[in-house]
């Protein structure tokens, strides 16, 4: 099981869409394995400028295959995206 995280701001001029919503954790996993999404948003980071995004897969590579599908079509889908920062 691997974890890692990254800072994912607005665009250049734009706060983080998502980071107006309630923090949350969604744990996916099942018998094919690890799959854990939690997300921090200005209620815990106390800021709107990005939110942090932790994904906890079986692989480093999982992990970052993860992390370009929430982008596109899962968390940060109606979101303008900026820089991608892992902490």
């Amino acid at each position: 099981m691997v974890t890692r995280t990254w800072k994912v701001y607005g665009e250049v001029g734009h706060r983080q869409r998502e980071s107006f919503c309630d923090s949350y954790k969604y744990d996916f996993s099942d018998e094919r394995g690890t799959r854990i999404i939690e997300v921090e948003n200005a209620d815990k980071t106390g800021t709107n400028e990005y939110s942090i995004i932790r994904i906890t897969r079986n692989t480093p590579e999982e992990c970052e295959k993860e992390l370009e599908g929430q982008l596109s079509d899962g968390v940060f889908e109606t979101s303008r995206i900026g820089k991608i920062e892992e902490i």
